[in-house]
């Protein structure tokens, strides 16, 4: 331990009791040169106390501050004492030995005139645990901010997913309901097609009697005009094109309510069984039928594949994540691409944009919980985390390929039996 030095005559009780401090204390005199130290302040600075007696307090122990920069004298806080100021608990930098930092906090008193070693007396503490533990506190606070901004996304995520189940049931409810009528408008359109028929051949035979001459010249008359008024001629061609476009236009609703249901798969959510998923994707390219007119020219190439033994109705959440994503990197026109192969004993789906793609360093974070790019309130980030979820929960893997502005493939691998396994608690 070195010895510490004393000011001149100091009394040997006030040197120990110095010495017994577990701060620094340092006398300093008029000038700021240092005649003073304890053990604690040379053990703090790594000086022997011969190097810090006669030393300036400013050029060895504040020549520059914690960044690096320059200190000038008049900036120190102990530019307080030339104006005959104390001051207490600020925290600075002293410079130790080894020619690290040291953050301290300290007070310093001046003397009064007249005393040995007159100036001040300068008593610091090493706090860098404390700034630690302060700094660890606060990036404490930043991670529970984090963590509450979390939470309150998750929240309100949980409850846009409340809402939207509500409507998915509404939807499979309503499904049944629109599949009543529409069932006896298709039904009356095919009678009502058969009547028309029937009169239409009964015309056609007022018409042959007419070119015979079989009606009186008045009655002629009478039939000549009201075709006019009718515009009969157009009402016949016309009346068969109206049918024949009501039975597209029901065929059309029955198939979208047929789409739905099977969407929505509804009372079968946790039924496995083997899935044709050339269907799940047909029902799929139906719901989204909307996002895609008008920009999005489709493409299918289906190869000929054995069913999937997995879950139905979260495959087809699978399917609708990677295409509403795929329709949404489109911007104006494009094409989307749906291939299905067999790889051995696994399945591979694969959905291919000419879209607007992703960026090499946004890659990597496609699959994290609510990661998007997406505008706030226009994305929850969940889309593709849950379908990554889904398929590895069916033993299978998502990869993705793209380039930014040449769109981007994403290929879902389904194994034949991966939900099998998962059922037998295994890993496919």
């Amino acid at each position: 331990m070195s010895q510490a030095c004393s000011l001149p005559a100091a009394p040997t009780f006030l040197t120990c009791l110095l010495d017994t401090l577990t701060e620094g204390a340092l006398g300093i005199d008029g000038q700021h040169l240092i005649t003073y130290a304890n053990r604690a302040a040379c053990c703090l600075l790594g000086y022997p106390a011969q190097a810090l007696c006669g030393a300036s307090l400013h050029s060895l122990l504040q020549p520059r501050r914690a960044d690096g920069s320059a200190y000038p004298p008049e900036q120190s806080p102990f530019a307080w004492l030339e104006r005959g100021g104390a001051f207490c608990f600020i925290e600075d930098v002293f410079w130790q030995a080894n020619g690290q930092a040291l953050d301290v906090e300290i007070t310093a008193n001046p003397l009064r005139p007249g005393e040995p070693g007159a100036g001040a007396v300068v008593i610091f503490r090493d706090i860098a645990e404390r700034k630690s533990n302060q700094a660890a506190l606060l990036k404490a606070f930043q991670d529970l901010d984090t963590l509450n901004e979390r939470l309150e996304q998750a929240h309100g995520q949980l409850l846009q997913n409340e809402k939207l189940a509500s409507v998915g049931q509404l939807a499979a409810g309503m499904a049944h309901e629109i599949n009543n009528p529409i069932g006896f408008v298709s039904s009356n359109l095919g009678s009502l097609d058969k009547h028309i028929q029937a009169l239409l051949r009964l015309i056609e035979h007022y018409e042959v009697l007419e070119r015979d001459g079989a009606l009186a010249a008045p009655q002629l008359e009478s039939l000549a005009l009201l075709k006019r008024s009718i515009d009969y001629d157009y009402l016949r061609e016309d009346v068969q094109d109206l049918l024949q476009e009501s039975r597209q236009g029901v065929e059309r609703v029955r198939r979208i309510v047929k789409s739905l249901k099977d969407f929505s798969r509804e009372g079968v959510e946790y039924q496995w069984g083997e899935i044709d998923l050339h269907h799940c994707l047909e029902s799929t390219l139906d719901v989204l039928a909307r996002e895609f007119d008008g920009r999005c020219e489709l493409h299918r190439e289906y190869g000929d594949i054995p069913p999937v033994f997995c879950l139905a109705s979260e495959i087809n959440q699978v399917f609708m994540s990677v295409l509403l994503n795929a329709a949404q990197s489109i911007q104006t026109q494009g094409r989307i691409t749906v291939r299905t192969t067999l790889e051995g004993e696994r399945v591979v789906i694969s959905i291919e944009d000419s879209g607007c793609g992703i960026a090499p360093e946004v890659l990597p974070n496609i699959f994290d919980p609510f990661f998007t790019t997406r505008p706030v309130g226009q994305g929850s980030g969940l889309g593709l985390s849950v379908a990554y979820g889904t398929v590895q929960r069916h033993g299978g893997d998502i990869e993705v390929l793209s380039t930014p502005g040449a769109g981007t493939r994403v290929r879902i691998l389904l194994p034949l039996r991966g939900g099998a396994a998962h059922l037998q608690g295994g890993k496919p």
